[in-house]
């Protein structure tokens, strides 16, 4: 675990106790890497001893590697790093250490800078060629793809990604996209490791800590899990149970739900069977409208080679008004470019209760008898989007991929209220 000719080192790199997926972690070649380990549970001290590892690899341009470990701001990375790096360098191994700019220089030239990601700009305009981000979950939401990601592009640089989840933090929901990334296989960039504090605090510890903490802190600190936030419309939404690969079924007829929002427009194509939903794909489009939607969906259909038989259309029931500008209303348009295809429209006349169709999608996801008869193919990133981020009660008006879903689902299982027995009376609210 702590890497080769560890005698060779400074005392700082005691033994560590053997953990198989740290072990993995240490020797996966995987360009980022993901860890939403639990508190204290060893993951930035690995990334630590991978920096400074890193600082005597001869890199693919020859030249000395640039390193740099990073948190929130500046103070929280120095506490964090500073001290532990000067110590994990042996100091017959180092040239130089500035404390003012917390660098540290090799005898070979290789740097190892501390940096806060209050001010993002302070790693840009040199290259890198790899880096620790502690405590991700906590920094400014675009950090990653605006700043972080372009500095590494030159030297093709590596990063670790690591912290707890904190369901109240700004980069929560971009921290767990990442997360989701990594553990789809989506992209062989990619990898999720992850274990509980669990595995390396003493038992007497954790149960210390189950006592005195909120089950959903304790959950997301020391199990590091992504707990959703009070107020979330979708509770019971997880990723790993609920978003996995869902391809075209031949034997199912194909389904779609439409939102008329204009910019972006937001469509999706579902399947079904026996209470059991499949959203297999979704059509987000910036800018579009109706007729631009149903080109773009008979285009995919063509390339996909979806069997539109027996198609049947769902949607928002506000389209059947007259649009002022062209004089015929959205499912007007939708009726005459699907007309050959003979569908089946299955829009009421009014759009359900968003309360009652919020609860038909929460049944869904996780029913009372804990059943899970939703899937969503990851490419569906709009959907898995709105079903995170969504609270309730509130405004529903930014998720138009949501709408489509739950257009689709209040029509196909509502859930209805149950007759009062016999002899009893009923009260409607």
């Amino acid at each position: 675990m702590t890497g080769p000719n560890r005698r060779n080192w400074s005392p700082r790199w005691v033994e560590l106790r053997w953990h198989e997926v740290q072990w993995r972690l240490w020797n996966d070649q995987t360009r980022f890497k993901v860890v939403p380990a639990g508190r204290r549970s060893g993951k930035t001290e690995l990334a630590k001893r991978r920096l400074v590892e890193h600082l005597f690899r001869l890199t693919w341009h020859g030249r000395p590697g640039r390193y740099f470990a990073a948190a929130p701001t500046r103070d929280q990375a120095k506490r964090v790093f500073w001290d532990d790096l000067k110590a994990l360098l042996p100091r017959r191994w180092t040239r130089a250490i500035s404390e003012s700019a917390l660098r540290l220089t090799a005898c070979n030239g290789a740097q190892l800078w501390v940096q806060g990601l209050d001010v993002p700009q302070r790693i840009e305009g040199s290259p890198w060629d790899g880096c620790v981000i502690d405590e991700l979950a906590n920094c400014r939401p675009g950090v990653w793809d605006a700043h972080i990601r372009p500095a590494l592009a030159d030297r093709r640089g590596w990063a670790w990604l690591i912290g707890v989840p904190d369901m109240d933090a700004p980069g929560q929901a971009e921290y767990e996209k990442m997360v989701d990334l990594a553990r789809s296989g989506l992209d062989p960039e990619w990898a999720c490791f992850f274990w509980p504090s669990a595995d390396i605090l003493p038992p007497e510890e954790l149960e210390s800590a189950r006592r005195r903490l909120d089950p959903r802190i304790f959950e997301q600190e020391y199990l590091g899990k992504f707990v959703i936030a009070r107020g979330r419309a979708f509770a019971d939404f997880d990723p790993a149970a609920h978003v996995k690969p869902t391809p075209y079924d031949p034997a199912l007829p194909i389904c779609w739900s439409l939102d008329f929002n204009i910019d972006p427009m937001c469509n999706g194509v579902i399947q079904h069977h026996q209470g059991q939903v499949r959203v297999i794909d979704e059509l987000t489009l910036p800018d579009t409208h109706t007729d631009a939607a149903c080109r773009e969906f008979l285009q995919r259909a063509a390339q996909r080679k979806w069997d539109l038989r027996h198609l049947s259309v769902y949607g928002d029931a506000s389209g059947g008004a007259r649009d002022s500008t062209s004089g015929v209303s959205d499912w007007y348009l939708v009726s005459n470019h699907l007309r050959r295809l003979c569908p089946t429209f299955k829009v009421p006349r009014s759009n359900p209760p968003v309360k009652d169709s919020i609860n038909a999608v929460r049944a869904k996801l996780k029913a009372a008898d804990g059943a899970v008869r939703l899937s969503i193919d990851p490419c569906c990133g709009r959907l898995i989007e709105d079903l995170r981020s969504a609270v309730w009660p509130g405004h529903l008006d930014a998720q138009h991929a949501l709408a489509w879903l739950r257009y689709f689902i209040a029509c196909e299982y509502p859930i209805r209220p149950e007759a009062p027995p016999a002899g009893q009376i009923s009260f409607s609210t």
